[in-house]
């Protein structure tokens, strides 16, 4: 293959996986292994060139060269398309809309967050268990201790806006891990960081050795003024996939890592950050895993882990329009839904927002085991207000559909 045609699947539209160049002929050919590694070496050949179309990121790594993402037509192009929506959202409305739905993406971020943080590493919890425990401090078992951590870190970085430092990020992971690690995973005293190695998913994390060195370079990167405005939104996930690829520690550290994305958004006041991405995660933990392991397995190349970023982005802005339509539509007839029933409508719009499905897609949707009883009469509730459309399979079966005229925002 000539270097110019390494060139377009490179800078293309599309950005293809190991598995598309290797197995499933979506190029209408196979990359042979040599021919694989090649492909690899003509992007190290680009950075070592320095092309202005791929983005070197001076962080420090330890099974590869470099650490990097390529600024072709896919990442150009999904990040325009998401800044578009922002912005023209935010013309339209003269409020973006992170703040219009303050309450859902905000206020109850700290509900919201914290499902959706805790579900990615299956740690089981209710709506209503969080908001029992923010309100009353309950604690009957080791997950709600998880949770209240949860809510503490949350207000650790809200209340005292801290800077992003080695001691601060220190005081993040002992309020996350408080009473809750095993005694080989806990930190020495007077450690920041583990003291041996670790295999996370067959995944080496950075050798011990090298810890403070790794870190201390995402520290620089990130306290730089000049990359916060360069980086902008995307900034707080490159440190996201960083802190995943070094592993600090030897437990808690995906938990950490999204919520150093959250606490970077709000220290940095970063206006067009997509605040939704735990939730996005909870909703599809397969489209997260193959972005970092995409990620991962292509010498530290993040444009795979960038560009999930921005296309779940996209996709849960329109989500969030789509549901402001709906409480317009709603608001004329003077009815309301509660906000565990948002909750399961958006799931809804998320999963299946244009086919039919039963109650147990529902509950699937919504990872509920409430009885049929119980989904049915949610189910219902959102015919009655003609939010779905309901009909009857061959097997006779009830099945529902969004009302397409409340999907005025396609994705």
């Amino acid at each position: 293959m000539d270097r110019k045609d390494y060139f377009k699947l490179i800078f293309g539209n599309e950005y293809y996986t190991i598995k598309d160049l290797r197995y499933n002929k979506k190029l209408g050919f196979l990359f042979s292994k040599d021919e694989l590694e090649q492909f690899f070496d003509e992007k190290e050949k680009l950075i070592e060139e320095n092309n202005r179309h791929i983005k070197n990121l001076p962080l420090k790594t330890f099974n590869s060269k470099y650490l990097f993402f390529v600024r072709g037509k896919y990442l150009l192009e999904n990040y325009k398309e998401y800044l578009s929506t922002f912005i023209e959202d935010l013309e339209l409305n003269q409020q973006t809309l992170f703040e219009r739905n303050i309450e859902d993406i905000l206020m109850s971020r700290a509900f919201s967050e914290v499902e959706g943080t805790l579900n990615v590493e299956n740690v089981p919890t209710t709506r209503k268990q969080i908001k029992q425990i923010y309100q009353k401090r309950i604690l009957t078992s080791k997950n709600d201790i998880i949770v209240k951590n949860m809510l503490d870190a949350m207000s650790f970085i809200v209340k005292e806006k801290p800077a992003f430092n080695k001691d601060n990020l220190l005081k993040l992971y002992n309020i996350l891990s408080e009473n809750c690690l095993e005694e080989d995973c806990r930190l020495k005293e007077g450690c920041y960081y583990r003291d041996e190695g670790v295999i996370i998913g067959g995944f080496e994390g950075a050798p011990e050795a090298i810890i403070e060195e790794c870190m201390d370079s995402l520290f620089a990167f990130v306290n730089n003024p000049e990359n916060i405005q360069e980086y902008d939104a995307l900034l707080p996930h490159i440190c996201h996939y960083y802190i995943l690829y070094i592993h600090p520690y030897f437990d808690y550290n995906g938990r950490t890592a999204r919520m150093v994305s959250f606490w970077l958004n709000y220290i940095f006041d970063i206006n067009d950050a997509p605040l939704f991405m735990s939730e996005a995660i909870n909703d599809n933990k397969k489209e997260y895993y193959d972005a970092i392991i995409n990620t991962r397995n292509t010498h530290n190349d993040l444009t795979y882990f960038l560009g999930y970023i921005l296309e779940t982005a996209i996709k849960y802005s329109l989500v969030y329009k789509n549901l402001e339509n709906v409480k317009e539509l709603l608001s004329k007839t003077g009815d309301t839904l509660t906000s565990t029933e948002w909750g399961y409508l958006k799931k809804i719009i998320v999963h299946n927002s244009t086919g039919y499905f039963t109650y147990k897609d529902f509950l699937n949707y919504i990872h509920s085991t409430m009885t049929k009883q119980g989904g049915l009469k949610k189910l219902n509730t959102f015919v009655e207000y003609n939010i779905l459309i309901k009909d009857v399979n061959k097997k006779k079966e009830n099945i529902y559909k969004v009302n397409p005229e409340i999907l005025i925002y396609e994705f």
